[in-house]
């Protein structure tokens, strides 16, 4: 009976053991190494600017700057995206037309379905709310550096 006993709280401390490894690993992974998109996201300028300012202990003329230069960025970011976004968006239709040409017709079918899920759930021009209000770039000189 005594030994009984024992395997049992080795058992226990044994699963104890996993679950505790099993959940530390899950933290690890989702919540301490995770990056929250909006900290990277450049087209959230003024979360962005906040932080630095709170990290780097910015003056209030050193803040006004980065605010402004993080606001052309995100300007010419977004030009440059209307401009290529044709081009990707022609690369996207021509890999999708070959993939369709070497299924069957009901394979195509389930593919057509995917692919329309995959657009609903994933535009390929994302655009979050909190996108500034850009200024045009000729004002970019009057920002100091």
């Amino acid at each position: 009976m005594k030994a009984r006993n024992v395997l049992y709280l080795v058992l226990i401390f044994a699963c104890g053991l996993l679950i505790g490894a099993t959940i530390m690993d899950l933290a690890e992974h989702s919540w301490l190494h995770a990056i929250p998109r909006s900290e990277v996201d450049i087209r959230q300028h003024r979360r962005i600017a906040r932080e630095m300012a709170r990290r780097l202990d910015l003056s209030p003329q050193q803040q006004a700057a980065v605010d402004r230069i993080l606001r052309h960025t995100v300007h010419a970011y977004l030009l440059i995206e209307k401009q290529v976004s044709p081009q990707f968006a022609a690369v996207r239709a021509r890999g999708r037309r070959q993939i369709r040409a070497i299924l069957t017709p009901a394979q195509r079918t389930k593919f057509d379905r995917m692919v329309a899920q995959i657009d609903q759930r994933e535009p390929s021009i994302e655009r979050s709310p909190a996108i500034p209000q850009t200024i045009p770039m000729r004002q970019a000189g009057n920002v100091s550096h």
